[in-house]
């Protein structure tokens, strides 16, 4: 089996590079010196409040920035794909956007959320802040994405039914099917790009007044909301995974998915001599994924025999003659 062969000589590779660097490998009689663990972060939330819903906690975001990150975001999305998918298709005046505007109206929000928090004396309120925040961006990127879409169709619809029958109105719905079908490529440009904004206005304006008003306790929540994955459609994108990350397989049948590469590495572990001690969650999890994925064996190939069966009763019924 070749995914099984490649498998077992990518562990004798890094078990190999392992064994080049001993001050790595305890010695057969000393005891392993380190210890791996895995771990939660837990974002704090147990002194706010429930929202009216009893489940989520309530956010609100002025109008004013509410609509002015739409204009920004549609703004971005139809600079991205206007040369390439609508070209000679004047859409609805819009202002282009502008970069620094939307910084300093995102910078004054942030400041406004940490004061508020300040004077509350609960850093809580300015993590749910946070949180609301990249949630609504991540949501109105597809939003403004789609919007865009149907004012493309719009444009056409306004123009009449004869103008909907030209070559001319063809061609610019192959031009939105194709922008349709594009449409992960330009959420993840469109995002990394707000993404790059709000990791500048963290890192140069908010973060140096959060550590003056609650110190460093925190950093790591903040440095978590400061991911890049946020922005992906689905927190996935095999091309951004590919750029800056690790592309693993996507199917259970590749021999590099994500469950085989983490079973591979920890016998690496084991064999170097490092302990591994198993989450009882992460056990159960996993004991749960593979029960799952053993049913799906089973369901595919219960499909598989009665598509067989089916074509079986077919072929005896035509070689019958069709007579039932």
């Amino acid at each position: 089996m070749p995914g099984v062969a490649a498998t077992v000589s990518l562990k004798k590779a890094l078990l190999a590079e392992c064994m080049d660097q001993l001050t790595l490998l305890p010695s057969a009689t000393e005891a392993a010196r380190t210890e791996l663990k895995s771990y939660n972060t837990t974002i704090p939330m147990g002194s706010l409040a429930i929202g009216v819903d009893n489940i989520h906690h309530d956010v609100f975001l002025s109008p004013k920035f509410v609509q002015a990150t739409r204009d920004y975001l549609f703004g971005l999305i139809r600079q991205s794909t206007k040369s390439t998918y609508f070209a000679g298709v004047e859409l609805r005046a819009a202002k282009s956007p502008d970069n620094a505007s939307f910084r300093k109206l995102l910078t004054d929000l942030l400041q406004s959320s940490l004061t508020q928090a300040k004077y509350q004396k609960n850093i809580e309120i300015d993590l749910v802040f946070r949180l609301a925040l990249l949630k609504f961006l991540t949501i109105e990127i597809g939003n403004q994405f789609a919007n865009l879409i149907l004012e493309g169709k719009e444009w056409i619809r306004q123009r009449g039914e004869q103008f909907e029958r030209s070559q001319q109105a063809h061609v610019i719905q192959a031009r939105l099917s194709e922008l349709q079908s594009a449409r992960r490529g330009v959420i993840r440009e469109v995002g990394q790009q707000v993404a790059q904004i709000v990791v500048d206005v963290e890192e140069n304006v908010i973060a140096k007044t959060r550590r003056a008003l609650f110190g460093e306790d925190f950093a790591p929540l903040y440095e978590l909301l400061k991911n890049r994955l946020i922005f992906l459609e689905g927190g996935k994108d095999d091309i951004f995974f590919l750029e800056h990350y690790v592309l693993l397989g996507n199917y259970a049948r590749d021999p590099d998915r994500f469950e085989a590469m983490d079973e591979l590495f920890q016998d690496l572990l084991r064999e170097a001599g490092l302990a591994i001690s198993q989450d009882p969650a992460y056990s159960e999890a996993h004991q749960a994924h593979a029960a799952l994925l053993e049913q799906s064996r089973a369901m595919r190939s219960e499909i598989a025999n009665l598509e067989n069966l089916l074509v079986n009763e077919i072929g005896d019924f035509l070689a019958a003659g069709g007579d039932a």
